[in-house]
């Protein structure tokens, strides 16, 4: 991870740049979603991007910098994905609110002003249908200009200090992120060498996209199927409950060539033993609730579901509070070391100023203040919500994840202990209706792992973190103005829920049932089982003291966790792709293997990314030309 020379990122082209993908792509990824329901575009990234102004640079005699292509990168991570969809939620909020299933479950009345337009400002909005109403003002600034501003400088915060732990002083692989610097390397510095190779790969990415998914597309038969193969079938008539499978996309298991062989074997170590062992053991002793018994023949992704739901979650949850706090506890010295030193490490030079506000003096009373402020925030709206969970929850739990996830990703691609909103709503015992109207990203911070990666990735193109802030707060406000710019045109041209966009017809009821079943379903208590989060901090401990003190890898809790959430097919590709890599060694020899395997992976899941995605442009343009009046 050695740094380079700064560059600056944010030049003219790179501006340019942002301005065209906010007006070209951002109203493709929303319509999108309210066609499909699909978030992103089926793999494209700003990756294709950037091969297309790489190679019209490079004919103008003016290449793009690493520092531009980094900058580049972070419209995905830092902009459209980010704050891009704000002002389509918006609208769904207010489908929500006022469809027929809020008055089936008689919940109307209980909500509040500051979530969406109600009773005749929801029939007047609709009909003008236009933000420029006085019933938005409260919903976009509570709901998004107010929860944004909140995550977007906690998370930086918290990344800061994640990336002075993990990056820093335990000095953590992460494979994904600096696979992908690596990339950015490569491009910016045009090495011959390493541009073959990744150029190769990305053809063969390719040619296996257009075989798999271009050929079932436009054939209805792929020449290379990509399908799971589920033996769920056969092992549950030996071992009740118990599931596995494998899949036949090559794509997974590329993964696994820039993943640790002996984390990816934990992993799958945790995912069998949850999905067969564990399973099982729910089946026989016949500890499935009767909303969701178990029955033969429902097939590896149900068994999946149902149960992370109601057991591996909660099991899960203890054991990454386990995993995220003992570390803070054991390795003390370590934590104290990162907080004192945060600038030191973050780029090649950091400036005297950058020295300065890069301080834990000035960063952590920051973090106390905006958690403060969120705390005060969701108490005035929902008096009566007890104010120690929200600081607990608020200001511990969101350290506590940002940490595990930065860990994970330090090891592995990274993981996300789920329904921690849900855990700070139960945990409370409060059964007020008002809690459930405010956005997570109000009251739990977990985006500081991504801050931290980017740090990362800085770091090893030679990039300022100066830049990089700035950087970062604009792509987020362009995400924000792009939203409300092309929400507000297909809202203006077509009714929203309706005909024009499916998915809003097809899948917000579904979401609507759900958002309103959530919250009374959530107090059976089957999503946090207090004596399964018990066995899993009892033995998550157990096992980070023998992994910290007898194997010397305070790792390997974290590895363990990533297959309690991960699908056993999922996992097995993980550590076949692992393997593989490993057994590719003795043919091309460890030291170019180790130097190349990245490109290769990365070029592969890129080609393959890029057929995926012309494939789903093709379908929208189709279905955008079916709408036209003849």
């Amino acid at each position: 991870m050695s740094a380079s020379p700064r560059e600056r990122m944010l030049t003219w082209r790179v501006v340019f740049t942002y301005l065209l993908v906010i007006a070209l792509l951002h109203p493709v990824l929303i319509y999108n979603w309210l066609t499909n329901g699909i978030w992103g575009l089926a793999g494209l990234n700003t990756w294709a991007i950037i091969l297309i102004l790489v190679w019209l640079t490079a004919r103008t005699g003016n290449p793009l910098t690493k520092s531009e292509i980094f900058a580049i990168r972070l419209i995905d991570s830092a902009g459209l994905m980010f704050t891009g969809y704000y002002f389509a939620y918006l609208l769904r909020n207010m489908y929500f609110v006022n469809s027929e299933i809020a008055r089936l479950f008689g919940v109307v009345e209980q909500v509040p002003p500051f979530f969406a337009p109600l009773g005749s400002d929801y029939l007047t909005v609709s009909l003008q249908r236009t933000f420029f109403h006085r019933a938005w003002l409260e919903p976009v600034f509570i709901i998004i200009l107010v929860p944004t501003a909140l995550t977007l400088l906690s998370n930086y915060i918290l990344g800061l200090i994640s990336f002075s732990i993990y990056v820093r002083e335990e000095r953590l692989e992460f494979p994904w992120a600096s696979w992908d610097a690596r990339l950015m390397l490569a491009f910016g510095e045009r090495d011959a060498m390493r541009m073959r190779t990744i150029s190769l790969a990305i053809l063969i990415g390719a040619l296996y996209g257009f075989m798999t998914s271009g050929m079932a597309t436009i054939l209805r038969i792929p020449l290379i199927p990509r399908m799971l193969v589920d033996f769920t079938g056969l092992i549950e008539n030996v071992m009740p409950g118990a599931a596995f499978a494998f899949t036949t996309d090559f794509m997974t298991y590329v993964v696994g060539f820039i993943l640790p062989l002996r984390y990816t074997a934990l992993q799958l170590a945790a995912s069998v033993a949850v999905s067969v062992l564990g399973n099982y053991y729910v089946t026989v002793n016949d500890l499935w609730p009767p909303e969701a018994n178990w029955q033969p023949g429902r097939g590896v992704l149900w068994n999946f579901n149902m149960s992370t739901v109601y057991f591996w979650n909660s099991f899960a949850f203890g054991w990454g509070l386990a995993a995220a706090l003992l570390p803070l506890i054991i390795r003390y010295k370590t934590v104290v070391r990162a907080f004192t030193g945060i600038a030191r490490g973050l780029s090649a030079e950091p400036s005297a100023a950058e020295i300065k506000w890069l301080n834990a003096k000035y960063l952590l009373p920051a973090y106390l203040l905006l958690t403060f402020f969120s705390v005060a925030m969701v108490s005035s709206l929902t008096p009566g919500f007890p104010i120690h969970i929200l600081l607990l929850f608020t200001l511990g739990l969101s350290f506590l994840m940002t940490l595990l996830q930065t860990h994970s990703a330090g090891i592995l691609i990274g993981v996300n202990v789920p329904y921690l909103r849900e855990a700070l709503i139960y945990f409370s015992g409060y059964k007020g209706l008002g809690i459930w109207f405010i956005p997570a990203e109000a009251m739990l911070f977990t985006g500081g792992s991504s801050v931290a990666q980017q740090l990362l990735q800085a770091r090893i193109v030679g990039s300022s973190v100066a830049d990089y802030t700035k950087a970062y707060f604009l792509l987020a406000a362009l995400g924000l103005v792009g939203s409300f710019v092309f929400v507000s045109l297909f809202w203006y041209l077509f009714p929203i829920p309706g005909y024009a966009y499916p998915y809003t017809l097809s899948g917000w009821p579904v979401e609507a049932m759900n958002f309103w079943r959530w919250q009374s379903w959530l107090w059976t208590g089957y999503l946090f089982r207090r004596n399964w989060i018990f066995a899993g901090f009892s033995l998550s401990a157990a096992t980070y003291f023998a992994s910290e003190f007898l194997l010397h890898d305070f790792s390997l809790p974290v590895a363990f966790l990533g297959g309690l959430l991960l699908p056993i097919h999922t996992a097995l590709a993980y550590f076949l792709g692992s393997l593989i890599s490993r057994f590719i060694t003795i043919y091309t020899g460890e030291k170019w293997w180790n130097e190349n395997r990245g490109y290769i992976a990365m070029g592969l899941w890129l080609g393959d990314s890029i057929v995926s995605a012309l494939l789903m442009l093709i379908q929208l343009i189709t279905r955008a030309i079916w709408l036209l009046p003849y």
